[in-house]
C-alpha cells in the first residue's frame, strides 16, 4: 500500500514538474494530472447500519505523446476507488493497485478516419463511452454506468476494453462513427473466444464535438446538440452456467448544451436496452444473463456571474432500471457543482435516493473535491 502511494506522489511531482509542451527532434510532450477526493455517507451501508466512507474516487496521471504527424499515444496511469470500504481489485487498478487505465496509439491518416489500438472506452454510450470524468455534469456517472456506488452494466475493464477502433469525423464533424473489435468476455464465459463488436453514430446538429473525450457540460462555451446510437454484441456466450447466449445492448442518446443569457444550460437523456446481461448488480437485482432496459435522464444550469470565488451548478438527475420479472428500481438525484476554475477545480455535492417497492429507500450523500493539471 505504502509503495501505491509513494509511485502517486512520484507521478504528481512528475506532472506538476513537467506539464509543459517539451518539442524535441520534432516531437510533443504533455503530462498532466488529475483527481477526485470523496467522502460518502451511505445509509444502511453496512449490515449493522449506516457507512461512512472516504476515498480518492479517481486520481489519473496522463502523458500524451506525438512523435510525428500521423502517430501519436495516450495513457493514463490510474486509480479508482482508493479507500472504498470492502472493495479492492489491485490488478484493475480498484483499490490500493495501480494501472493503465486508458493506454492506446493512434495512426491519424485523415480527420475521417483513425485507428486507434490498445485499451480504450468501449465506444456504446455517450455518457460512459465519449464523456470524460473530468468534465462531467453530476458528481459521478449514471449509477448503471458505474456512478455513485453502481457497477458498470456492460463487460469492461473499468468502462475499458482491449482492441481497435476505428473512427473520424466525416463531413467536418457533422457525423462522427467509432467502430470497435475487442476482446469482451473472456475465458470461461467465453469457450469458443468470440471477439466483441461495438459500433456508435452520432450526428452533430450544431458545433461538432470531434475530440475522443467528450465533455458533460461546456459550461456556457459551446453549443452542442447531438443525437446519438450505440449498439454492443458478443456472441456464443456461457451466462450463469446457461450456453450458447448472445449477448446484446443499443442505445439512443440526445445531448444539448447551449448558452443561456450569462450562463449555460445542459440537458441529456438516453435509453439502454441489454439482452443476456453478463455482468451481476445487487441494487437493481441484475443477474447474469438476464434482460434489462433503463432509461436516464439529467439536465443542469451554469451560472455564469460568479458567487463569492467561483460559479454555481446545480443538477438533477432521474433514472429507472427495469429487469424483466423482477421490480424497477428508481434513482433520484440532485447537487451542485461549484467551480474555482471550470472543472480543474470544483467542489461537489450530491444527494442520491434509491427506491425499490420490495424494499425501504436509501440515501446517499457525496461530497467532492476535484483538481488537475
Amino acid at each position: 500500500m505504502n509503495k501505491q502511494l509513494d509511485l502517486i506522489l512520484i507521478l504528481i511531482t512528475v506532472s506538476i514538474f513537467g506539464n509543459t509542451r517539451n518539442s524535441f527532434a520534432q516531437s510533443k510532450l504533455d503530462f498532466g494530472f488529475w483527481s477526485q477526493a470523496w467522502y460518502q455517507h451511505v445509509e444502511n451501508g453496512k449490515e449493522d447500519g449506516d457507512m461512512n466512507d472516504f476515498m480518492v474516487r479517481r486520481a489519473y496521471f496522463s502523458i500524451k505523446g506525438q512523435p510525428t504527424d500521423y502517430l501519436s499515444f495516450f495513457t493514463h496511469i490510474a486509480v479508482d476507488r482508493l479507500g472504498q470500504d470492502g472493495l479492492d481489485n489491485p490488478s484493475q487498478g480498484l483499490g490500493s493497485g495501480l494501472t493503465f487505465r486508458d493506454l492506446w496509439i493512434t495512426l491519424d491518416l485523415d480527420e475521417s478516419f483513425k485507428i486507434q489500438a490498445g485499451r480504450m472506452y468501449v465506444p456504446l454510450t455517450r455518457n460512459y463511452g465519449t464523456t470524460s470524468t473530468k468534465g462531467l455534469l453530476t458528481t459521478d456517472l449514471s449509477f448503471m454506468q458505474g456512478g455513485i456506488r453502481g457497477t458498470i452494466f456492460y463487460t469492461s475493464k473499468v468502462g475499458r476494453d482491449d482492441g481497435v477502433t476505428f473512427w473520424g469525423n466525416p463531413f467536418d464533424g457533422r457525423l462522427q462513427y467509432r467502430m470497435m473489435i475487442s476482446e469482451g468476455m473472456e475465458g470461461s464465459s467465453n469457450p469458443t473466444d468470440n471477439l466483441r463488436y461495438v459500433g456508435r453514430l452520432v450526428l452533430n446538429l450544431l458545433e461538432p464535438e470531434k475530440e475522443w473525450f467528450n465533455q458533460g457540460t461546456y459550461l456556457g462555451k459551446k453549443k452542442v446538440l447531438s443525437l446519438g446510437a450505440g449498439i454492443d454484441s458478443q456472441n456464443n456466450l456461457t451466462l450463469n452456467s446457461q450456453t450458447s447466449q448472445d449477448n446484446l445492448a443499443w442505445t439512443i442518446d440526445a445531448f444539448f448544451d447551449y448558452p443561456v443569457a450569462k450562463g449555460g444550460v445542459t440537458m441529456e437523456t438516453a435509453y439502454i436496452f441489454l439482452r443476456n446481461s453478463t455482468q451481476v448488480n445487487s441494487f437493481v437485482q441484475l443477474a447474469a444473463g438476464d434482460n434489462v432496459g433503463f432509461y436516464y435522464f439529467q439536465t443542469g444550469y451554469y451560472f455564469g456571474t460568479p458567487i463569492a470565488w467561483g460559479n454555481l451548478q446545480p443538477y438533477f438527475r432521474f433514472e429507472t432500471v427495469s429487469v424483466e420479472e423482477k421490480t424497477d428500481t428508481g434513482f433520484w438525484s440532485g447537487g451542485f457543482n461549484y467551480y474555482l476554475k471550470g472543472h480543474n477545480a470544483k467542489a461537489s455535492f450530491d444527494y442520491t435516493l434509491i427506491k425499490t417497492p420490495d424494499s425501504d429507500s436509501q440515501s446517499i450523500v457525496t461530497v467532492q473535491l476535484a483538481v488537475g493539471i
